[in-house]
């Protein structure tokens, strides 16, 4: 339909809407730059740390007077429980990684701001996933037995020695970390009788509050549970990506009829409106309405999707049921009681074929026993890895314009917005002061 077979009004209203619509496009360019989900995601953006590094300079900096063996500082001692009655056990796995070790900055990053209390009240212990763990780096570092309640190795868990040669020889990574993660949250399990067990991959950094954040968060849970709020849960996540928090295709049903709704109702109120006042006859002909119903309107409900769901409704702060859509293993918090039954169902997934992620696994189990799933947000953890094994790449190289970034586009946006602005906040004040 030609643009002059309009009168200059109409002319005129669908100029205005193409003005409006090109800003409304530039305003999508800039606040949507940081949603994995949104058409204008800019990865150098979205992946630009920020508050990471500043935890990992924060870390490594308190660190690095614990690798000095002749100048460590003691060890505060608290007399607020007995050794086993222990708030939460850490549980870290750690293998040799391709391109940098990040174990150091985990284990730094979420102790270097606890109080005396607070690190009483935690057991903190690494296994190393090798079947010769002086092959990792990080094994003879002065700082690992300074900081470090316990040093764990296979020969210290129940741990299946043949096999996982086998694997280490045939490079199933997949199967081998099934094995790994089960070992390591049953070492927790064994060692300590602490409510929750928190399992953290070792390329993680921890936000300065986050022990606080996590346990005012597992208080709130489990009020939800005694009020029967929620159901029974399997775990807390500590770190989530905005990556799969989308517009998920299984909800096309509901998009379509919303959209559809919204067509309607602007036909309906374009013949309404023509009907009750006369001076819009000229304005609201049918040919006009044709072209703003089935062009202009569905033009903005596309421009709506393409912004990005992370863009319109992004996780407000706080605790939230997450049973689907979250990823990945990087830092989860267990309920103890709950853990039995996950650790028998590891050892069964184990032995199928074809052998499924661990991620993968924790949430088939938690379908199976009906348990729910949580989430803090924003994410107390941010994932630095350099590189994923889950890329299956033969040979790993520096790729992008950071070195600190989230392998495989496993990284929170909301973790390095969210505590950026509370640095800038804290040096506001001390500026001030």
């Amino acid at each position: 339909m030609a643009f002059n077979h309009f009168n200059r009004k109409q002319r005129l209203l669908l100029s205005s809407y193409a003005i409006l619509f090109f800003f409304l496009i530039i305003i999508c360019h800039f606040r949507s730059a940081r949603d994995p989900g949104s058409f204008f995601f800019q990865p150098t953006e979205g992946y630009r740390p920020g508050y990471s590094l500043q935890r990992i300079h924060e870390s490594l900096e308190w660190l690095s007077v614990f690798n000095r063996s002749d100048n460590v500082p003691p060890r505060p001692v608290s007399h607020v429980s007995p050794p086993r009655e222990k708030t939460a056990c850490v549980g870290i796995v750690t293998v040799k990684r391709p391109l940098q070790q990040d174990l150091d900055t985990t284990v730094a990053s979420i102790l270097d701001t606890l109080s005396p209390e607070q690190r009483a009240a935690l057991t903190v212990q690494v296994l190393f996933a090798l079947s010769k763990p002086s092959d990792h780096p990080d094994y003879n570092q002065t700082w690992l037995s300074n900081v470090v309640d316990h040093v764990l190795t296979y020969d210290d868990v129940d741990a299946p020695g043949y096999i996982i040669m086998n694997l280490e020889k045939k490079n199933n990574i997949k199967k081998k970390s099934l094995i790994d993660y089960r070992l390591g949250l049953q070492a927790c399990y064994d060692m300590t009788d602490a409510p929750w067990i928190i399992m953290l991959e070792d390329d993680v950094v921890a936000q300065r509050n986050w022990y606080e954040h996590t346990m005012r968060s597992v208080q709130q849970v489990e009020d939800w549970r005694r009020h029967d709020t929620i159901k029974d849960w399997l775990y807390l996540r500590l770190f989530y990506t905005e990556k799969f928090l989308g517009w998920n295709s299984e909800n096309w049903p509901i998009y379509l009829s919303w959209s559809v709704l919204l067509v309607s109702l602007c036909a309906s109120a374009g013949m309404y409106t023509r009907r009750k006042i006369r001076a819009t006859q000229g304005i609201l002909t049918n040919s006009f309405l044709l072209v703003v119903c089935f062009f202009c309107v569905p033009l903005l409900i596309t421009l709506f999707f393409l912004a990005g769901r992370v863009t319109w409704y992004p996780m407000q702060d706080g605790v939230h049921v997450m049973n689907a859509h979250g990823c990945c293993s990087q830092a989860l918090l267990f309920n103890r009681e709950n853990v039995p039954a996950l650790l028998e169902y590891f050892e069964h997934m184990e032995d199928v074929i074809p052998t499924k992620a661990v991620d993968s696994v924790i949430e088939m189990q938690a379908g199976r026993a009906e348990l729910d799933r949580l989430a803090i947000s924003p994410s107390q953890m941010q994932h630095v890895g350099a590189v994923s094994y889950k890329e299956k790449k033969k040979s790993w190289k520096w790729e992008g314009p950071y070195r600190v970034k989230g392998a495989h586009g496993v990284w929170s946006m909301g973790f390095e917005q969210a505590y950026e602005m509370d640095m800038d906040r804290l040096f506001q004040m001390d500026g001030s002061a």
